[in-house]
């Protein structure tokens, strides 16, 4: 074995500890997920972890910071499934199809399901405004499809913003009133709304055809 071989066959100072402190950003988003931003303490996640609250300064500086970063995890995460969408070819109801799959999978994860419940917590700047800025791209991919859809025919004529409003604000309540002993399975609460969403943007031909007979 070459020398070189030998050395990246061990992980470094550096990715241990990245390891590390990737695991108190996902045990800070399950709590704050669970008991909420205020209501929980870095005594709270350092119990989760099982190490001392010394050990967590080792890889963050406060609560805040966790929070912070959960978000920017999560939104680099939004962004890139909003560009993977951007980038394919095919029909706009199909893309709609993929890119909501993806969010639901998206909203199965701690750091996911922390940005949408941490949305009305005040943030500083620049923080806030990376939050904005992902949430925005995700909107306008969704604008945009919905927008090729009505150009093609493929959907109904709508409000874009309106209508992609209202199918964020439908998949961003999912955290909040699935939180019972035993929630839902995502994929069975996707398999309900996914239908529902394209079905109501589908362009009715049956609709035009009656508008020609009268």
């Amino acid at each position: 074995m070459k020398k070189e071989k030998w050395a990246n066959a061990f992980e470094s100072r550096d990715d241990r500890r990245a390891k590390k402190r990737m695991a108190v950003l996902r045990a800070g988003a399950y709590l704050f997920n669970k008991q909420g931003f205020e209501r929980t303490t870095l005594d709270d996640i350092a119990k989760a972890l099982n190490v001392t609250k010394r050990t967590l300064y080792y890889y963050i500086d406060s609560k805040d910071e966790i929070l912070i970063e959960c978000n920017r995890h999560a939104v680099e995460t939004m962004k890139e499934i909003a560009e993977d969408i951007r980038r394919r070819e095919g029909p706009p109801l199909e893309r709609i199809e993929r890119y909501l799959r993806h969010y639901m999978g998206f909203l199965a994860d701690d750091m996911g399901v922390c940005l949408i419940l941490s949305v009305d917590l005040p943030l500083e700047e620049p923080y806030a405004g990376i939050m904005r800025e992902g949430r925005r791209k995700g909107d306008m991919t969704m604008r945009a499809l919905i927008e090729e859809g009505i150009a093609d025919g493929s959907i109904a004529p709508c409000d874009p913003r309106l209508t992609t409003a209202a199918i964020f604000g439908a998949f961003n309540w999912v955290p909040h009133w699935n939180t019972r002993p035993n929630p839902a399975p995502l994929n069975e609460i996707a398999d309900s709304y996914i239908p529902f969403v394209i079905n109501g943007l589908k362009a009715r031909p049956e609709a035009k055809d009656a508008e020609t007979v009268g």
